[in-house]
């Protein structure tokens, strides 16, 4: 999807979020985790290359678990002592826009020209982090709303979503194995595999294992299964055809983003929107420059700088914020804030970054 298209859609979306305010708002949230997330998160997951992905391991995974909780915490600090939030309510914000999004993230940096394994520690990163963000949300979530539980019991039980979620993903492919054939007709086969998508995201959620872990392993699982048994035309067809689902639904979600901002009630929240806004960026920058100087081989400062520009925020953050119960004293506050967060990222990164990479120079070589 072209950079200026997807600004032209959120763009597009304001003018409707305008006419109607706050009509889309609720169609958003739902739309998200349960009609496009599933599908993008295996479509992402399916173009992955494993190979690269073991040879850089080390920065995916400081990016995709401590990087997390390392900008979780700047936001929060940020937006508790200069914008007077609460303790929880900032936690909760800084949980919520905590991670890059995978749908954001992989639709503007896919159609860039980058170094294979920079493409795959970004891609890899998107599509890990989105998980644990999602699993310190629910953490922040019930130690302000469950007083009784525990910080060893909260954290057991995203320990086991966790892998019980991996597992379903794994279980899910290896029952896709032994029906897919070598010679199925691509179509029905990128068809096939898109119900099992869905099916393993909603057998997940439906015992409250990780949903978005299911649907990555499975994506990641198939495609090693089927690496070997299907011919090379066949391949390039379901890519295709994967190509043009993540295109629709890309397309959809960004246009939803813009219409689902209720513009006549930001005007309270934009010292704090502001302010988390700068948090976010000054989070991102100490986690490209700072977090990856542990990474051994180090990679070069120009790989750094195209991490730092993939710190987007989209549609799962406005996900999450709509998720958040009524009860939360400061839920309008943290909600209005986050679209603010996400219309100011998506339009930055898809309006400037071809201008900023350009003269970058990329290296092939991370060391």
């Amino acid at each position: 999807m072209q950079l200026r298209l997807i600004a032209a859609l959120v763009i597009a979306g304001i003018i409707v979020g305008v006419a109607f305010p706050g009509r889309l708002t609720d169609v958003f949230g739902v739309a998200t985790l349960y009609v496009f997330l599933p599908a993008l998160i295996f479509e992402g997951a399916w173009r992955l290359h494993p190979p690269t992905m073991r040879r850089a391991w080390a920065a995916i995974t400081l990016l995709a678990v401590p990087g997390v909780l390392f900008t979780a915490v700047i936001i929060a600090i940020c937006v508790h002592y200069f914008g007077h939030l609460p303790w929880i309510s900032a936690l909760l914000l800084g949980a919520i826009l905590s991670a890059t999004d995978p749908i954001a993230v992989l639709a503007i940096f896919r159609r860039l020209r980058l170094p294979n394994t920079l493409t795959t520690i970004i891609e890899s990163e998107a599509l890990l982090n989105d998980a644990a963000a999602v699993v310190l949300y629910r953490a922040v979530l019930a130690a302000s709303v469950i007083a009784t539980a525990s910080l060893w019991q909260v954290t057991l039980h995203a320990l086991l979503g966790t892998i019980f979620g991996v597992a379903c993903g794994a279980a899910v492919a290896a029952i896709a194995r032994i029906l897919f054939s070598r010679d199925s007709n691509p179509f029905a086969y990128g068809i096939v595999m898109l119900a099992f998508a869905y099916g393993s995201y909603y057998l997940a959620n439906h015992f409250d294992w990780s949903g978005i872990f299911a649907a990555l392993t499975f994506g990641i699982a198939i495609r090693l299964f089927q690496n070997r048994r299907m011919e090379a035309e066949h391949w390039r067809a379901v890519g295709q055809f994967w190509e043009g689902i993540g295109l629709v639904a890309n397309g959809a979600l960004f246009f939803l983003i813009g219409a689902a901002l209720d513009l006549t009630r930001l005007g309270p929240a934009l010292p704090i929107a502001l302010l988390t806004v700068a948090a976010v960026f000054l989070a991102r920058f100490a986690t490209a420059y700072g977090l990856l100087h542990l990474v051994r081989p180090r990679l070069h400062i120009a790989w750094m700088t195209v991490v730092r520009m993939a710190g987007i925020r989209g549609a799962l953050s406005l996900a999450l914020a709509l998720a958040t119960p009524l009860a939360i004293a400061d839920r309008d506050l943290i909600v209005d804030a986050t679209f603010i967060v996400v219309v100011v990222t998506l339009l930055l990164g898809s309006l400037t970054l071809d201008r900023r990479m350009a003269g970058l120079g990329l290296p092939e070589s991370h060391t």
